[in-house]
């Protein structure tokens, strides 16, 4: 979610359905899907995922403490803004689409998955060989919203959900971000409201990084510092193989 965006759309759910359909209709392969976690450290609930977990997708809630957090944060790069320096390791993109972190957040999984999960002469091809190296951040953030409009969001995705859809013009204070390893196999927090992709540090080895400390060290973090009506406003799902 951004404020004061000229384009705003309506949030999408946290719903493993609605964003495995997206992911479909922008070019991802039938082999992988949405899950949802229900836990970063049961091992019984973790058991049930299937594996290898690609990427992580968070909605939390963005509460007076986070906002703080991330201002000062922000405050540290603001001498060095990031311009699509680490593209040979991540890709990240500047949300520039009121309500639309829910796309971001998928796009920061999509474009950052081995080529070969994703279906060749699609939306989401097209997308990556227009990225060249040396666009720059403002560049990269315009042709994501010429893909939003090709993807018609609110028309198609925006009211699928099982509850129902706020407007696109209201102000909502959930926040889905993205957590995937770069090609550099550190883990990386990918989030269109910072100033540039969070590298988080070196990633274990093995590819589940579900089970990474990291990860389960930041998403605690975040539950741990938010107040106390937003502790159970949190929602986690993962990409894996499909099920089916």
């Amino acid at each position: 979610m951004t404020k004061g965006d000229s384009k705003r759309v309506i949030p999408l759910e946290s719903n493993p359905a609605i964003f495995t359909d997206l992911s479909y209709n922008l070019g991802l392969a039938p082999i992988l899907e949405f899950h949802d976690v229900y836990s970063l450290t049961d091992k019984d609930l973790l058991s049930f995922l299937p594996s290898p977990i690609y990427a992580v997708i968070l909605l939390f809630p963005l509460s007076p403490n986070y906002e703080k957090y991330r201002k000062e944060q922000d405050l540290k790069t603001i001498d060095s803004p990031y311009n699509n320096e680490l593209t040979d390791k991540i890709r990240w993109f500047k949300q520039t689409i009121g309500n639309g972190c829910g796309l971001y957040a998928l796009l920061h999984i999509l474009t950052n998955l081995p080529k070969d999960l994703i279906v060749s002469n699609s939306q989401l091809s097209h997308l990556l060989s227009n990225l060249s190296n040396g666009l720059s951040v403002e560049e990269t953030a315009l042709i994501v919203e010429d893909l939003e409009s090709n993807i018609k969001l609110d028309e198609n995705f925006g009211e699928k959900g099982q509850t129902q859809a706020p407007d696109a013009n209201e102000s909502v204070d959930l926040h889905f971000i993205s957590f995937i390893k770069g090609k550099d196999n550190h883990l990386y927090e990918l989030d269109g409201r910072r100033n540039g992709p969070i590298d988080l540090g070196e990633s274990i080895p093995e590819s589940n990084i579900i089970n990474d400390p990291l990860l389960v060290e930041k998403i605690q973090f975040y539950i741990d510092n938010s107040d106390e009506a937003n502790k159970n406003n949190f929602a986690i799902m993962a990409i894996a193989p499909s099920l089916n």
